[in-house]
């Protein structure tokens, strides 16, 4: 069998083929398998669809990637006292301060968090593999075992999950090796990251519709992909785009535009804004705002630690009595994003308002806490997508739109009123435009979108917005992307690495 080459091992997904590889297609666990013997029943490709689900969570929630994400450049700091007690915590200054070659040969805490991981993109590549090999066998399913609503319904789940992997990707790494086909064996580069996301957008929009609303079974509400989940994506990926290509930014913030209002307006009563006493809801999970979450419970020992765990545990008192975490907060950030004296219940809900402002070494942050404080496993289900996000990003397309700004006024102040803020009554054009990104901060902080946020829109470059900033050739160099680690240029002629981290 012909060896896949993008730098990575892909043997035994390789072995799934129909030809070939006879002793696994006869192993005990039939999960993996995708040969004729395996796809015959509904069974079947629910085991299999679940499975690759499961290897989503495998690579995200086993390598800091949400920690990552709201670190890197971002408003979290190690306290005083916790410098103290913890000097060698190198990781924090490493990622607020963009050093990620430190990061990388940081082996202690690297033992602990697996930054070193985030570079190696097979994992990602094994979840693509999976998605096609769905989409690939779904439709051969007996109608008598799937109707075919369910199966175009499964093959729009392994669109949705391909492009989903790819749109984590290109953040990531910018450029990607880029193929659809399950069984691909050729040697590639890598492709422009902005037409990996432009094909994926095309691609979905073809079997988005295929997706429902909401699904019937509760098991099912935002831990699978529903036609929700597919729109939020595609608007991620045209915002994404609007930030790096210029010349048709335009384009992509009137798709965003459209694709908000289908989300909004036709989605049949499936989603809509919790209440701020409904927020313990909201982060358990499977809440009529989710619209894509990654599933744990710690009854099932579903609890990986280095998501919401980490700032739960953190960013609270270490232990009864101690007097500080390990996490603090940059007082002039929390200032920027809740002005002293402006109501908001957010903050009354999250933040100790005596000690949010100060930087100080007990500066707390309640968004995901237990009930019993801190130590306590995260039991709830991390959200990667949810409607507040939806929202605040076509508000965020309609401001770049001229004669739009009275609807992303609108869209801004669905989101204050939920959080009883005052609403907007600014002008437009700059003004308006950042407090969409402020508002974004606020609602969405401890998420995973915060650097990102910063990088597509190139505040990362600003201090007024970043209390980390890089600078301008440093992000033309791609110094907003991480590394790339070095086995993908293994039998391959082809690959490159992200020249600014060599």
């Amino acid at each position: 069998m012909k060896r896949l080459i993008i730098g990575i091992a892909m043997a035994a997904m390789l072995c799934t083929s129909q030809t070939g590889c006879k002793k696994f297609l006869d192993a005990e666990s039939p999960i993996k398998e995708s040969g004729a013997s395996f796809w015959k029943t509904r069974d079947d490709v629910e085991r299999f669809t679940n499975n690759m689900y499961g290897e989503i969570a495998d690579v995200l929630l086993t390598n800091s990637f949400f920690l990552a994400a709201e670190f890197r450049c971002g408003v979290y700091r190690q306290s005083a006292k916790s410098v103290s007690a913890w000097k060698t915590r190198y990781y924090f200054d490493y990622l607020v301060f963009n050093n990620l070659r430190a990061l990388m040969i940081h082996d202690y805490w690297n033992g602990f968090f697996h930054f070193d991981n985030i570079p190696k993109w097979d994992g990602y590549f094994k979840v693509i593999q999976s998605a096609g090999i769905l989409q690939d066998r779904v439709m051969g399913i007996s109608n008598t075992e799937l109707s075919e609503t369910d199966k175009r319904r499964y093959k729009a789940e392994a669109v949705w999950v391909r492009c989903f992997l790819y749109f984590l990707m290109v953040r990531l790494y910018g450029d990607v090796p880029y193929y659809k086909d399950p069984y691909f064996d050729q040697i590639i580069g890598r492709t422009k990251f902005t037409d990996v996301l432009n094909s994926c957008i095309v691609d979905l929009d073809k079997v988005k519709d295929d997706l429902p609303w909401a699904y019937s079974n509760s098991k099912m509400k935002a831990v699978r992909p529903s036609r929700g989940a597919a729109i939020d994506l595609m608007m991620h990926m045209n915002m994404w785009n609007a930030g790096f290509d210029e010349a048709n930014k335009e384009k992509y913030y009137k798709a965003t535009v459209q694709l908000g209002k289908e989300l909004l307006e036709m989605n049949s009563g499936a989603y809509r804004l919790l209440t701020i006493s409904e927020f313990k809801t909201l982060f358990r999970g499977g809440s009529e705002e989710g619209l894509f979450e990654l599933t744990q419970n710690v009854n099932y020992g579903e609890v990986r630690g280095l998501g919401y765990q980490y700032l739960n545990d953190n960013v609270l008192e270490h232990g009864a009595g101690s007097g500080y975490a390990y996490v603090t907060l940059v007082a002039n950030s929390m200032k920027k994003m809740y002005p002293l004296g402006v109501a908001d219940k957010r903050r009354d809900a999250w933040f100790d308002i005596n000690t949010m402002y100060t930087g100080g070494n007990l500066v707390e942050f309640r968004k995901f806490a237990a009930n019993a404080g801190s130590n306590i496993a995260f039991d709830g289900n991390l959200i990667v997508f949810r409607l507040a996000d939806a929202i605040l990003l076509a508000a965020e397309a309609n401001a770049e739109l001229t004669g739009n700004e009275p609807e992303a006024i609108r869209l801004l102040n669905l989101i204050r009123a939920r959080a009883e803020t005052p609403l907007y009554t600014g002008g437009n054009g700059d003004e308006l435009k950042d407090a969409i990104f402020w508002e974004r901060a606020k609602e969405l902080m401890g998420e995973g979108h915060a650097y990102y946020d910063l990088v597509r829109t190139h505040r990362i470059l600003n201090s007024e917005y970043c209390s980390a900033p890089i600078s301008q050739s440093a992000f033309m160099r791609g110094a907003w992307t991480w590394p790339i680690h070095e086995s993908a240029l293994v039998n391959n002629p082809l690959m490159t690495l992200n020249e600014y981290w060599r």
